[in-house]
């Protein structure tokens, strides 16, 4: 395994599934940019100070996380991940109120590296699953 791959493989870890949202500052750099949509109401500032905010959101609504690695290829600066994020939504997570129950969110991260640290991260997660488990809206027939 590459050291950028063991590298979002420690974000997920410290940040997601600890909770260390300092360990941002380790793993990111100071100008990062996140392209992924943010969370429902959520208001992105710019750089890693967002960054950590942003994953706090996250946090704080989905305790306790969990970070499944499937795949993970490596071209240049570049990691691909695909992961599946599982957590229990236990607080209020945008216009939704905690409702107790376990969601399992299959996710593709795309991370642009610069040296040890990320610099630009691209995100897509399956909003609907997770919507889906949360109860939100019905299964699809």
């Amino acid at each position: 395994m590459s050291d950028r791959k063991d590298l979002v493989q420690r974000f997920y870890k410290e940040v997601f599934e600890n909770g260390n949202v300092d360990a941002v500052d380790d793993l990111v750099t100071e100008n990062a940019v996140e392209h992924q949509a943010p969370p429902p109401g959520f208001v992105r500032k710019p750089g890693r100070e967002g960054i950590k905010d942003e994953c706090r959101v996250y946090i704080e609504a989905f305790k306790p996380m969990s970070v499944q690695v499937h795949e993970q290829y490596e071209d240049g600066d570049t990691v691909i991940t695909r992961a599946t994020f599982t957590g229990t939504h236990s607080g209020q997570f945008g216009p939704l109120p905690a409702t107790g129950k376990t969601a399992a969110v299959e996710a593709i991260d795309i991370t642009r590296y610069e040296g040890d640290k990320a610099a630009e991260h691209w995100g897509l997660i399956d909003a609907v699953a997770m919507l889906t488990a949360l109860g939100v809206i019905p299964p699809m027939e």
